[in-house]
Parts: structure tokens; C-alpha cells; sequence
């Protein structure tokens, strides 16, 4: 004969519970679409380099924001050199790329507006020690100042990263600052 237990219904949720708990965490486990992937199978096209009115033309000028750029799009404007990188975060690529060959005085830069790749020149050298003074770059009507408010800066090794701040001006009205991450390698 069948004696039904007093705990049967606690033993049925709890068991249902963990059922359930662990079906749910499962299907946390897998990663969203693209990501984890290092070289995605699709690219867009290469970005075109235009001049700085040509890129931030667009009707909503307070979203503008440099984006992120890969290798060849550095060497795509400022060949395969040695170069300084302003970047959002430690790890991420860079938004603005300054050539650091020695030319003397100033360098060109480049940054990428809209999916668009635009020519800056610097007017001094990028290394560590201009920073403390700022390094002002320049394209038609659109300018970026990087500097840094570290100690001393120019004490700062090839290829170390140091904090630095980036501001973003536009003809049109737009002020924008960042604080980042500087870095310069050299030949």
C-alpha cells in the first residue's frame, strides 16, 4: 500500500526550482552574436579620406565622436611609421594617431569622424614632453588638443601609457573632453 509523504509537494518545488534555475543559467552562458570574435567574417568598406567639413557635415553635430580606428587605417594616411595614439580606454584602439618620426617640427595626424578617416597636422612633435604644454591638432574647422596634467610626462618611457586629456572642438559649435589613455612608440 502507497503512503503518500508530507514533504512530496516541498520535494516536487524544490526539485522543479533547481530544474528551472539550472535550464535558465545554461542559456546564459553563450556568448552574444559577434562577440569573442576577433576578425569578424564581415568588414565594411575601407573609409575614405576626406577633409574635416567633408566628415562632420551631418545634421546632428552634438553626436559626433571620434571613433576607434584599426591599423590600416592609421597606414592608410600615415604610412607604416612609428606613431602616438590617444586612446578612450587602455586596451582599446586608437581614436587619433600621431606620426612620431622626427620631421622636425609638427607632425600629420589622423582621426576618423563618421566612418570617414581626416588629416590632421600637429604643432610640435607628439612625444611625452610637448604634453605638458598641450599639442594642438588641426584640420579646417575642426581642432584637438591632447595633454596630459601627469607630474611629469615627459619622464614617461616609449610604448608606457599615461593618462592624458583630449578635447574636440568643431567650427560649427560642438566642445567636447575626454579623458584617456596617451601613448608613443617609436621606431
Amino acid at each position: 500500500m502507497f503512503i503518500p509523504s508530507q514533504n512530496r509537494p516541498r520535494q516536487i518545488l524544490i526539485l522543479s526550482t533547481v530544474t528551472l534555475g539550472t535550464a535558465f543559467l545554461a542559456g546564459c552562458g553563450d556568448p552574444a552574436p559577434g562577440e569573442g570574435v576577433e576578425n569578424p567574417m564581415m568588414q565594411g568598406p575601407s573609409p575614405e579620406v576626406v577633409g574635416a567639413q567633408e566628415a562632420v557635415n551631418s545634421p546632428d553635430i552634438p553626436a559626433i565622436d571620434p571613433q576607434t580606428m584599426q591599423e590600416a587605417e592609421i597606414e592608410k594616411v600615415l604610412g607604416d611609421a612609428a606613431y602616438c595614439a590617444y586612446r578612450y580606454t587602455a586596451e582599446s584602439p586608437p581614436i587619433l594617431a600621431i606620426d612620431n618620426t622626427d620631421q622636425g617640427q609638427g607632425a600629420r595626424a589622423v582621426t576618423k569622424i563618421h566612418g570617414r578617416l581626416v588629416e590632421l597636422s600637429a604643432d610640435h612633435n607628439p612625444d611625452y614632453e610637448n604634453l605638458k604644454q598641450g599639442l594642438m591638432l588641426t584640420a579646417e574647422g575642426l581642432t584637438m588638443r591632447v595633454f596630459s596634467d601627469e607630474e611629469e610626462p615627459e619622464s614617461a618611457e616609449p610604448g608606457e601609457l599615461i593618462t592624458a586629456e583630449l578635447h574636440f572642438s568643431l567650427q560649427q559649435g560642438l566642445n567636447a573632453g575626454y579623458l584617456g589613455w596617451y601613448r608613443c612608440e617609436t621606431e
